[in-house]
């Protein structure tokens, strides 16, 4: 497999990843702010699948952003499925912004 299919396969995980979780998220607890993380993780997604300017960096912000902005509750509270979550972005961020082959394609 190439450096750039490789890097394609990664960022569709990470978009369809992304989806997903807005989804559960929604299931778990429907909310206007659930519906509007669905909608922005659907258009990161896409934005990252049809290799749009600068969505790499977009995407890995947000998805650390959210991770941190969260984290504090997420420990006080022992949420152990939302720190998993939070890791969970943190790493999709981290690999959209260091790994060589999603900087390839």
């Amino acid at each position: 497999m190439s450096s750039q299919e490789k890097g394609r396969l990664y960022v569709t995980v990470i978009a369809v990843y992304m989806v997903v979780k807005s989804v559960i998220n929604l299931l778990l607890g429907f909310s206007v702010t659930n519906i509007i993380m669905l909608v922005v993780s659907a258009v990161l997604g896409y934005g990252l699948r049809s290799r749009r300017n600068s969505f790499e960096l977009i995407t890995a912000v947000f998805l650390i952003a959210v991770a941190l902005l969260h984290l504090k509750d997420n420990i006080n509270g022992r949420q152990w499925l939302y720190l998993a979550e939070g890791a969970a972005d943190i790493l999709c961020g981290a690999a959209l912004l260091l790994n060589k082959d999603i900087k390839n394609r």
